[in-house]
């Protein structure tokens, strides 16, 4: 008995979320973020909107770290456009930025 070959095997094709999903997803998102306390007048809030409408119009992925300076936080952000995976954000803690937006 040999090994089976995993060459013959399909991959199924990639099925993508629509606008609506990535828009569900984003206002999730958000609404976590804003429960937080944190607001879109703040430096580095405003990026990740900027970043969710972009990703909710156009879809296409990006991760990435975004500094929220006033806080000593570092949102942590992964956008899918793939039905299968969830797009997330975390929030985390970074000793290393300073408190103004210099």
């Amino acid at each position: 008995m040999g090994k089976k070959s995993r060459r013959r095997d399909k991959k199924m094709p990639k099925v993508l979320k629509d606008e609506a999903e990535r828009k569900s997803e984003m206002d999730t998102i958000k609404a976590k973020i804003t429960s937080l306390g944190l607001s879109e007048e703040m430096d580095g809030i405003d990026t990740f909107y900027a970043r969710a409408s972009e990703f909710v119009e156009r879809g296409e992925s990006w991760s990435g770290k975004i500094k929220i300076h006033g806080c000593k936080r570092v949102l942590d952000v992964v956008f899918t456009p793939y039905k299968h995976k969830e797009s997330l954000a975390g929030l985390l803690y970074d000793d290393n930025i300073s408190n103004n937006s210099d």
